[in-house]
């Protein structure tokens, strides 16, 4: 094994990459610049987000008054189901959920696109009564009461047609 020999030693500097005397300040003055860019982006970004929070609430604040003018409600979050603000109050009463079976019950619908199952089962006594069963995908469950002497034959509503559809099963 043998010993390399270093030759020309000086004109290697000792320290290869060390900045020249004066160029200290070029750093700063780049950091500082850094740090008031960051705090424009930031109150850009701050400002951008409040205007997309406004946006998003005058959108949400437009659809509940389109909502209310037709007079429609959801039910839930379901997509499919909507009932109208009139005839829940005069066919539709919410009432304490009972967690129906399916074998308990006389007509079932699931619905796998639109995320939920509905379960009826017709009530005995004087007036015909519907008990409906919503279950959503999301686990909620919520109970409605049907008077049926007062759902019109010709129904658009998803709940009072499932509780047509159940007073018909036999």
């Amino acid at each position: 094994m043998g010993v390399q020999e270093v030759q020309n030693q000086g004109a290697v500097p000792a320290y290869q990459k060390k900045k020249k005397a004066g160029h200290g300040e070029g750093f700063q003055e780049s950091f500082l610049q850094n740090l008031k860019n960051r705090n424009l982006e930031k109150q850009a970004n701050t400002a951008a987000e409040k205007e997309a929070k406004r946006a998003a609430a005058d959108t949400q604040t437009e659809a509940k008054v389109k909502a209310e003018k037709a007079g429609m409600g959801r039910i839930g979050a379901a997509p499919g189901i909507r009932v109208n603000a009139a005839a829940t109050q005069e066919t539709l009463q919410a009432v304490e959920v009972r967690h129906m079976s399916y074998e308990e019950s006389d007509h079932v619908r699931i619905v796998v696109t639109e995320g939920y199952t509905l379960k009826g089962k017709r009530e005995e006594g004087g007036e015909a009564r519907v008990y409906v069963e919503a279950k959503y995908e999301d686990g909620r469950v919520e109970a409605y009461q049907v008077e049926m002497a007062k759902v019109p034959e010709r129904t658009e509503h998803v709940i009072e047609r499932f509780a047509l559809e159940t007073m018909q099963e036999r």
